[in-house]
């Protein structure tokens, strides 16, 4: 088989034979087996399950003026290659035959995580070009490059000053990953249980936008739960966790246990994967921007690995009344989204660029959620409420205030409290005219944020995300985008920065059915924000057999208004629309 020589001098392409025999191998094997686990010995207890797919995306809109770089309708924005093997194994029945009686539970999982995605190498040739531009350096007038997308990481601002951060590669970030998704030992003896490893911990909903699920880091490189599956998105940590049961039955309570985990931050301080300006379909706006004759350096100063960085939590869980699973805890993390500070101006800062640092800090997390049957509606109710406590906020004033004060003042930001909650409604129905056999299931909540420190002179931004009036403004040989800012702490005037609503909140339903004795699999979800965005996306899963599936989903993100209008949250890609085609292979 020939190699196929990439045109734009970046050595070998991966060639596009590899990921067609990719999904006829995916074809073959679902064909020759049914869906079953591939156990290693006649008592199965060593199993290995498999879940791969090879997944093409098309642009279905064009780009907009926030959006860089730009793209066509019908461009191939992603091929996307993702397995995730898993490796399960039990101890203990071998631990028994040797007379080692005394526990109930040893036993292990190894799971991988890996992708690749093509779009670098045979896509549009423009995000090529911006991967190319991330390096920083200048055209012979002395100009920087116009779209560099140069972003570092280290762990402090000296690092930033003079030059010492590491270059991030889009290449290593949207291209491609791979990784030990989990790796933990399962010890239990009676009420106790300990899960050591490797592993996620999940206590808040995570419906489509996992918005309250905060213990672990998303990936949101890519929007989690939109443009790919949120487990897919979850960062699993090195934990130690234990549940210990406390009582069976208690007057109106029964079941209750407490369950407590410990990331050590000298072992584990991973967080978000900083999601990169201009260097693939799915960054998020504004353009990276060359920022004057020095040119502009994002850097992500990423928590220390120390025991300063240690995320840990305890939670409550029982069933009141045995009705009603609720629960309370208390966590510590680090947000999902870090906050900018402008750390270094051109002219005073050694390394001659203009700097901006994103910072992650710890925040506390308290939290209550309760789950119950409702007979009045026929349905499962969730309500959760939790309050991010010491939260990273964004002002124009603090985070910016070199710019603001005429480089009287350094940059700081708040520590808000954002109060987060959700009211969940799941239920089967049956609509008879759609689907005279199988009933639909229909899920729907509500999920809320309201910024508690918003006053009349503190008026929190998205981010330092700029408004695309202030980007067509630039374009069109006005201000500089983020030039303006009279209005961005109540004063007169405008202010170039995305609004943060003090109360902001969105409705997301969705609906699915089985047709064909479960092999065709219809469903649409539904995102509605308050500030003026819908997202649509329908999608059909047909199963060929128990271990080949096909899939196509379609995307489609709008808002109503004016130019600013619903840009913010899942609005940031409203020009993102795409269908894709999706073949799986699972072995389970």
């Amino acid at each position: 088989m020939g190699v196929v020589i990439d045109r734009r001098g970046r050595g070998p392409a991966v060639p596009g034979r590899v990921v067609a025999a990719l999904a006829l191998g995916l074809a073959v094997l679902a064909a020759a087996s049914p869906a079953r686990a591939l156990y290693f010995d006649d008592d199965r207890n060593f199993s290995f399950r498999l879940r791969a797919y090879a997944q093409g995306s098309m642009a279905t809109q064009g780009a907009e003026v926030a959006t860089d770089p730009g793209k066509g309708v019908g461009q191939i924005v992603s091929q996307r290659n993702y397995a995730n093997p898993e490796l399960d194994g039990k101890l203990n029945p071998y631990l028994q035959k040797y007379g080692f009686r005394w526990l109930d539970d040893l036993s292990f999982r190894v799971a991988g995580w890996m992708f690749y995605d093509g779009f670098l190498d045979y896509g549009p040739e423009q995000y090529a070009n911006r991967a190319a531009q991330q390096q920083f350096h200048v055209q012979r007038d002395g100009t920087p490059y116009p779209h560099g997308a140069y972003q570092t990481e280290g762990y402090s601002l000296g690092q930033l000053a003079y030059g010492g951060g590491s270059l991030r590669s889009a290449r290593d970030i949207y291209g491609r990953r791979a990784r030990v998704n989990e790796a933990y030992v399962n010890i239990s003896k009676g009420p106790v249980f300990f899960r050591i490893g490797r592993q996620a911990i999940s206590w808040g909903e995570a419906d489509t936008i996992g918005l309250l699920d905060a213990n672990n880091p998303f990936d949101t490189t890519i929007i989690p739960g939109i443009f790919w599956d949120l487990d897919e998105a979850r960062i699993p940590l090195w934990t130690a966790r234990g549940t210990f049961q406390v009582f069976e039955n208690l007057g109106p309570f029964s079941s209750g246990f407490f369950d407590t985990y410990v990331v050590p931050g000298s072992i584990d301080n991973t967080i978000t994967f900083l999601q990169m300006q201009s260097a693939s379909p799915y960054s998020a706006p504004p353009p990276a921007g060359a920022g004057g004759p020095g040119g502009q350096e994002v850097f992500d100063q990423k928590p220390k690995a120390s025991t300063a960085s240690t995320r840990w939590g305890v939670r409550f869980q029982t069933v009141i009344a045995r009705d009603y699973t609720t629960s309370a805890w208390f966590y510590k993390t680090f947000p999902t989204q870090p906050v900018p500070i402008f750390a270094c101006q051109q002219l005073i800062c050694p390394s001659g660029r203009i700097g901006v640092a994103l910072q992650h800090r710890l925040t506390n997390v308290i939290g209550a959620a309760t789950t119950f049957f409702s007979e009045r509606l026929n349905s499962i109710v969730r309500a959760e409420l939790e309050l991010f406590n010491n939260e990273p906020g964004f002002r124009v004033a603090t985070n910016f205030a070199p710019l603001v004060t005429g480089l009287q003042q350094a940059s700081t930001f708040d520590k808000i409290n954002v109060l987060r909650g959700e009211l969940g409604f799941d239920r089967n129905i049956f609509i008879r005219a759609l689907n005279p056999t199988n009933s639909f299931i229909w899920v729907t909540a509500f999920v809320f944020a309201a910024n508690l420190d918003e006053t009349d002179t503190k008026d929190y931004r998205a981010s330092g995300i700029l408004k695309p009036s202030a980007i067509r403004r630039q374009k069109e040989g006005g201000l500089p985008a983020g030039s303006v800012y009279g209005g961005c702490d109540g004063g007169p005037g405008k202010c170039d920065f995305v609004n943060l609503p003090p109360f902001d909140w969105f409705v997301q339903t969705h609906l699915e059915t089985d047709y064909m004795h479960g092999r065709l699999h219809p469903a649409i979800t539904t995102i509605a924000t308050g500030v003026g965005g819908l997202v649509f996306m329908p999608e059909v899963t047909f199963r060929v057999t128990d271990s080949f599936l096909l899939n196509t989903k379609y995307v489609n993100i709008h808002t109503f208004g004016s130019i600013n209008n619903g840009f913010l949250g899942v609005g940031y890609f409203r020009d993102r629309d795409q269908i894709w085609l999706r073949a799986t292979y699972q072995l389970n």
